[in-house]
């Protein structure tokens, strides 16, 4: 610690704070609610590690860590990230050439948020009281991320426009009584660019050895909060696969299963409606999955984040609902079902909004006219968050 951080040791919660911030994709400021949330997590020494080896760059080598610390012993970089990865801090995992590389993580998307939560045991050092004292944090952190958004909405809104997408939607493919969703192929226009991707759940768990599950940390989140599934949806459906799968194994946060039984978790999540969501490394669909969300409309916070007004939606989608007004009773069931607000009825028939449909298949699948297919269409979806000041 420095002498500047002696006289005032905020100084090394804030050092810690910015690159904790940088590491994620959302636009957190360094308040004193963020700092309340690092002292629960990281001791004072952990904090001034953080922003002093990782002050430039998020991921490093053992080598470049002993330079970025001006020289610590490796035996106490060693500890220092071994501690952070428990935490949910550090990603360390060996590099495709087998150099182990320590990757500095964020607080929320992805990092010590999610790990938390995912997890079946209660966090190192946390009772119930102080796990509930927590997410009450992380609740006014969003909250007020929520308002510096909506306050500077014309600035932000040109850097959203830029984000990639977050995930990308795997839809269902069969109907509540087992029938196949029908998929239609466009005539006569243009789908756009043609990218070689797993079309069903089934596909991308066949690529992977490694495997691993945890709770959906939105859902053990919102329930520590006290507000429960509505939909009563699993708890345990957050898959990681590859080199991910092994390091929430190695760290506690989940649990190594076969493909057979992650299969069987997928038609589970499928029974119960809930939308498959991919997520590619460096947020690149041509890349390779590293995760499986099985999301519903009610605790997924990509929904909530979008709906309350913190965030856009941002997705990958590689179909769109189409409804057959001819066989629509209008029973609005798709209404119900559909988590992005993209089905609804007007004039007694069901309507799909095309900017705002992520292509799921919720709809369908629960269609009790088997009346909705899926049309191929592969597209960015944006939509931006809702303007709730003026």
């Amino acid at each position: 610690m420095t002498e500047a951080e002696a006289e005032n040791p905020e100084r090394v919660w804030l050092k810690a704070a910015n690159p904790i911030i940088a590491a994620g994709p959302l636009p957190f400021q360094p308040s004193e609610t963020l700092v309340k949330i690092l002292k629960e997590y990281l001791t004072e020494e952990e904090a001034a590690f953080v922003g002093k080896a990782f002050k430039l760059k998020q991921s490093q080598t053992m080598e470049q860590l002993v330079k970025s610390t001006k020289g610590m012993p490796e035996a106490d970089i060693m500890k220092f990230c071994e501690s952070l990865a428990r935490k949910g801090f550090m990603f360390n995992q060996p590099s495709s050439s087998g150099v182990m590389v320590y990757r500095l993580l964020p607080l929320v998307v992805i990092g010590a948020f999610e790990y938390t939560f995912m997890r079946k045991d209660m966090p190192e050092g946390m009772d119930e009281k102080k796990l509930k004292d927590l997410a009450k944090s992380y609740e006014k952190l969003l909250r007020e991320l929520r308002d510096q958004i909506q306050n500077a909405y014309d600035a932000v809104m040109p850097l959203f426009q830029k984000q990639p997408p977050v995930d990308r939607t795997v839809p269902l493919l069969k109907t509540e009584d087992g029938k196949e969703i029908k998929i239609e192929q466009p005539i006569g226009e243009e789908v756009g660019e043609k990218i070689l991707l797993a079309k069903n759940v089934a596909d991308i768990i066949k690529k992977f050895d490694d495997i691993a599950v945890g709770n959906c940390f939105c859902r053990a989140y919102h329930a520590v909060l006290g507000d429960t599934c509505k939909i009563g949806a699993p708890l345990e459906v957050c898959m990681t696969f590859g080199k991910s799968a092994r390091h929430v194994v190695q760290q506690g946060f989940a649990r190594k299963i076969s493909k057979d039984e992650a299969l069987a978790i997928l038609q589970k999540a499928e029974d119960a409606g809930l939308v498959h969501k991919a997520f590619h490394n460096k947020s690149d669909v041509k890349e390779i999955e590293n995760s499986i969300c099985n999301c519903c409309p009610d605790c997924c916070d990509t929904f909530q984040f979008w709906r309350n007004g913190s965030t856009p939606l941002v997705n990958y989608a590689s179909y769109i609902a189409k409804i057959n007004e001819d066989g629509c009773t209008g029973c609005a069931t798709c209404e119900s079902k559909c988590p992005v607000g993209a089905a609804h009825v007007d004039d007694g028939k069901a309507k799909v909004k095309q900017d705002t449909c992520i292509g799921c298949g919720v709809c369908a699948h629960f269609c009790p006219e088997n009346t909705i297919s899926l049309l191929e269409k592969p597209r960015v979806v944006f939509q931006p968050p809702p303007r709730l000041k003026k």
